[in-house]
């Protein structure tokens, strides 16, 4: 933590040769102090919260299963709110360096399972259970496990529902309803989703 703000601090005086403590550096490390403070509060009912976690705003966190969030990961939810549910027995693991954004839905019954480093924006909705039929609004259908491989971009306000494994560096494109798996480095989009385009890996 003290070499990441060694380096905030030197780039930030490469930017602001004048002053001798910027002030913008001084900025950012009281709001990056006041996140990871308010990580440590408003997750406090989860399973696992690794180091450098950090939330803006306040996000609603509840249910009686698992839910891990691991090393780096950021949560805001300033503008509407984020809700992670996890129900009894059921878990939800948010991997390393992963972005969760403003307004974004985790609801598990069984297991929603996200990968390292993934983007998730603002208003997106995984749900692994329909919570009920149908046609028979008294049946509980079973859950389906949800999985997102690492590098994952889900965009603005798309969907993924039960059953769906989205591939290492897919891209989910904004409104998309997800129905079935997405292979790994591809685009998809619509309702529902279809295949719009191969991507190459990042080097």
């Amino acid at each position: 933590m003290i070499e990441r703000l060694r380096l905030e601090l030197y780039r930030v005086r490469l930017e602001n040769p004048d002053d001798w403590v910027p002030a913008a550096f001084v900025k950012r490390l009281s709001s990056g102090v006041t996140r990871l403070l308010n990580a440590r509060f408003s997750l406090r009912n989860c399973t696992q919260v690794g180091k450098y976690v950090t939330v803006r705003g306040f996000p609603r966190v509840e249910g009686k299963g698992e839910i891990i969030i691991q090393n780096g990961v950021k949560i805001w939810s300033h503008i509407g709110t984020t809700q992670i549910s996890a129900g009894r027995n059921a878990r939800i693991i948010v991997g390393e360096g992963t972005f969760i954004n403003t307004g974004t839905i985790l609801s598990a019954r069984h297991l929603i399972q996200i990968g390292r480093n993934c983007q998730i924006a603002n208003q997106v909705i995984l749900m692994d259970n329909d919570f009920h039929g149908t046609v028979n609004r008294d049946e509980e259908p079973t859950p389906e496990a949800i999985i997102l491989e690492d590098n994952v971009w889900l965009a603005t306000r798309c969907m993924v529902l039960k059953g769906v494994r989205i591939g290492e560096g897919a891209v989910v494109a904004a409104g998309a309803v997800v129905t079935k798996d997405v292979p790994p480095y591809t685009m998809v989009g619509g309702v529902p989703a279809k295949v719009i385009k191969k991507l190459e890996p990042h080097a």
